[in-house]
């Protein structure tokens, strides 16, 4: 039987008798049928529909920490395998969000448990017209709510009913499942995970590792962020797998404001620049990607590489 459990969202918080999280997944079995069938079509993030351009994200941020939100398509350069391509999609406005927050909920977590619920709880609040959220968690399982949502109400419902501490820390599992749940979702579609140490092993039954992580950054334009509690390391790959992907990663000092973490990641996401170019080569190669600012004492973030489509 398959470790993960889509989550039903459809009890009233804390004034309804907590339903058996089995008993729960029986309830949503449509959705989780539904869920479970990968696209067989998928469109993927990193290209413009109908046309073969390539669709970048950027942050950029001055060199005292600030976002630099007033750039022009003139202040940006592309290199595509060390060539200089020109930008033919550019875009500042503000994006609407979709992520899958995962929250790590293994037995080392339960002193942090109510922290955690609470910066969840202003995660959610955070949210704009037009975000959409869905809410995981991994522990002693790996459950993801099968509900795409901006929805505060049903949010806070998977929040107070679903957040259960215990088990091991199946990490890669998790950004995997995270990342088979949004597919179907065109657009920018990104990975938000919070945890307090390395992956521990995968669940039985349940498919998706750190190969399969970068795989869907590369082919499939997924952008991930990192959050690591304080007392504890994020490891090697998923920090590299942040930065791949355009994403980002932080370290939480003891004591810091996991809230404020939470704010600057909604922050970059919804001020990030959407850049694009056409495609040079149809090679289905993986193709380097450099993304500059050309004023002094700007520091850019972006997706460091990608695969192209093959031709035909």
């Amino acid at each position: 039987m398959s470790s993960v459990i889509p989550l039903c969202p459809c009890y009233n918080g804390d004034s309804m008798p907590r339903v058996p999280r089995r008993l729960a997944s029986a309830f949503c079995l449509a959705s989780a049928l539904l869920w479970l069938i990968p696209a067989s079509a998928q469109e993927k993030a990193l290209f413009k529909s109908g046309v073969q351009t390539i669709v970048l994200h950027a942050t950029v941020r001055s060199e005292d920490g600030r976002m630099a939100p007033d750039l022009t398509a003139e202040d940006f350069e592309i290199r595509d395998e060390g060539q200089p391509v020109e930008i033919s999609v550019f875009s500042s406005d503000p994006q609407p969000i979709t992520v899958v927050l995962l929250l790590d909920m293994s037995g080392s977590m339960i002193g942090h448990f109510l922290r955690v619920r609470e910066a969840t709880r202003f995660f959610v609040d955070a949210i704009q017209p037009g975000d959409r959220v869905q809410i995981g968690t991994f522990g002693d399982e790996v459950a993801i709510s099968p509900v795409l949502t901006g929805n505060k109400t049903v949010l806070h419902q998977v929040i107070a009913s679903e957040l259960w501490p215990g088990g091991g820390t199946p990490l890669w599992n998790a950004i995997c499942a995270g990342m088979r749940s949004l597919a179907k979702e065109p657009g920018r579609r990104v990975i938000l995970t919070l945890t307090d140490g390395a992956d521990t092993g995968g669940l039985p039954g349940l498919k998706g590792d750190r190969g399969d992580a970068r795989k869907a950054v590369e082919d499939d334009g997924f952008m991930v962020y990192a959050i690591g509690m304080e007392g504890a390391r994020l490891e090697e790959d998923m920090i590299e797998l942040a930065e791949q992907g355009g994403g980002g990663h932080f370290m939480l000092e003891r004591g810091a404001d996991l809230q404020a973490t939470f704010a600057r990641v909604l922050d970059e996401l919804r001020h990030q620049y959407e850049i694009g170019y056409l495609l040079p080569k149809a090679d289905g190669k993986l193709h380097d990607v450099e993304v500059r600012v050309k004023k002094p004492g700007m520091i850019v973030r972006a997706k460091k590489n990608y695969r192209a489509p093959k031709a035909g």
